[in-house]
């Protein structure tokens, strides 16, 4: 084996199949950066272990927790249906009502067209222009469903999860009621065996 002259210092003492090890160190920037995450997490440890400064990830969790019920106006205990029903909801017809309502079923912060359509035809989710609907089509139930959801079928409180106020629910419902026997094309079938003939008023 050809060994060069300048690493015959560095050969330590054991062969392996004609194979010898050179004695090379670590490269000193590999040094630190490995001693600096020994420090690092000595530090973190300390930090949200023994400190106290540092908030776990349960105390995190209820602090995000605790400012969504105060930024959206949810109820602590999580039955969030006394926003909707504890109102006498009302179903406007002029003009500006309808254009925000229509503005509010459109916006990227709601993203009601996206599983209903944009005109309300049904994609996942379902036809908004016909008149047969599964969980009633009565002002209160209008916006108890928006206020509430069903998440189990993939629609969130409120579209997104982002709290409308009384008004602009006010508006989107009175859009929603101007969209029956609206006939859009390519507007999704009547799933009769679930759904019952419901005419907004």
């Amino acid at each position: 084996m050809k060994i060069l002259d300048e690493e015959k210092d560095l050969l330590l003492d054991h062969e392996y199949d004609g194979i010898m090890e050179l004695d090379n160190h670590m490269p000193k920037w590999w040094l630190w950066l490995f001693y600096f995450t020994i420090a690092w997490g000595f530090l973190y440890l300390v930090y949200y272990q023994f400190t106290g400064v540092g908030l776990t990830q349960e105390e995190q969790y209820e602090q995000q927790v605790a400012m969504a019920i105060e930024q959206y106006g949810l109820s602590p205990d999580g039955d969030n249906a006394a926003t909707a029903t504890a109102i006498d909801w009302n179903i406007e017809t002029d003009d500006a009502s309808i254009e925000n309502g229509k503005n509010i079923y459109m916006g990227m912060g709601n993203l009601c067209f996206t599983c209903h359509g944009a005109a309300g035809e049904g994609l996942v989710g379902p036809n908004l222009t016909d008149s047969f609907w599964i969980h009633g089509c009565s002002p209160t139930e209008l916006a108890n469903s928006i206020a509430i959801g069903f998440p189990d079928k993939g629609m969130m409180p409120y579209g997104s999860g982002a709290r409308i106020s009384d008004e602009d629910m006010t508006d989107l419902i009175s859009y929603i009621a101007s969209l029956q026997g609206s006939e859009p094309a390519n507007a999704k079938p009547v799933d009769q065996a679930r759904a019952t003939n419901c005419t907004i008023q």
